[in-house]
Parts: structure tokens; C-alpha cells; sequence
């Protein structure tokens, strides 16, 4: 028997990113703090008959080291992206943008139907994402639908115009001004 109910996986805006992060806690978690404990115990309870060798405990000092920085420096990225993105959007004011318009389909999710053109008035940064307001519309547009600045063409278009009564020509393969039929050499 065929369920009426339709599931769909994912967001429901394809637009939106998402970033998923481990959350921090006391079992997936080590400060260097509690590393230099652990370090302390281990070789406070070593087999003396058998000793840590040098290399391995500098090996692991390094390994922590090396994470720390690693962690340091995605924080950093984090914080640099988001600041980098706000710059941008703050940027396009004033600046006439090529803006997606979007439809809901039958799933339930927005999908690119056309573009608008037109000036950006105000840029708002509430809720993390840049939302832009364009002159002449009170709709809020997400950064992610931006999608050129500029006029660009519209990617989504899926008519083919045809300029006239909407008949082409065939083309002369011959070239313009040549006979279709040149007189043959006897």
C-alpha cells in the first residue's frame, strides 16, 4: 500500500549551509592541562625496568601541540570567514545585484525560477547569514541567492527566445552572395 506522506531529506532551502560541529564535552574533550597530567601519571607509573623512551613522550607533546594549533587556527577561520562575508554583503550597498527569485516545488523546497535586477538598499545581520533588502521589494533575499553583482544573465532561463515572428531561417551553408548550384567546369 502506497504511503500518502512524502519524505524529503535535507534542508528545505537549498540556499541555507549548515556546518555541523562535534560539541565539546569531558569525553571527547583534553586541555593541555589535563594532557601534562595524563603525561605526569604515565611516567610516574612507568615500569622502570622498561622506560618511556625520550622520542615517544617528545612525540606526543608535538601531536598535542599540533593540536592545539590546529584548533587555534580553525577558530581563527571561523571568526575570519564570518567577518570576511559581512564585509561582502555590507559592500554590495548601493550596488546594482543579479538576485535568484525563487519558487516552492512540490517538495516543499525553493527552487531558482528567474532573476531580478536591482539596487541594494539595506543589509541586515541578524541571525548569522547577510539577508539583503533590494529597492523596490520588501522581500528579504539571503546572501546565497546572490547571484552575480551586475547585470548578469539569467542562468535559470529555460525558454528559448526567438527574435521576430519566432521562425529562424535556415542558414546558407554556402555562405551569403554564392549560387546554391555553381556552374559546372565541362
Amino acid at each position: 500500500m502506497a504511503d500518502n506522506n512524502m519524505y524529503v531529506s535535507g534542508t528545505t532551502n537549498p540556499y541555507e549551509s549548515t556546518t555541523l560541529k562535534a560539541q565539546t564535552n569531558d569525553k571527547n574533550t583534553i586541555t593541555m592541562t589535563g594532557f601534562f597530567q595524563l603525561l605526569a601519571a604515565q611516567l610516574q607509573h612507568q615500569d622502570m625496568t622498561n622506560p618511556m623512551d625520550n622520542s615517544e613522550i617528545m612525540a606526543q607533546m608535538t601531536q598535542m601541540a599540533m593540536v592545539q594549533s590546529l584548533t587555534s587556527m580553525t577558530t581563527a577561520i571561523e571568526t575570519s570567514t564570518s567577518a570576511t562575508t559581512q564585509t561582502y554583503a555590507g559592500g554590495l550597498l548601493g550596488q546594482e545585484v543579479t538576485m535568484a527569485v525563487t519558487e516552492e516545488n512540490s517538495y516543499g523546497q525553493e527552487t531558482p525560477v528567474g532573476v531580478k535586477y536591482a539596487k541594494v538598499e539595506s543589509v541586515n545581520f541578524i541571525g548569522g547569514t547577510p539577508v539583503l533588502r533590494l529597492e523596490g521589494d520588501t522581500k528579504d533575499y539571503p546572501l546565497s541567492h546572490l547571484v552575480g553583482v551586475g547585470r548578469v544573465p539569467d542562468p535559470y532561463k529555460t525558454d528559448v527566445e526567438t527574435e521576430g515572428d519566432g521562425e529562424e531561417e535556415p542558414k546558407d551553408p554556402e555562405g551569403p552572395g554564392e549560387p546554391e548550384n555553381p556552374p559546372s567546369k565541362e
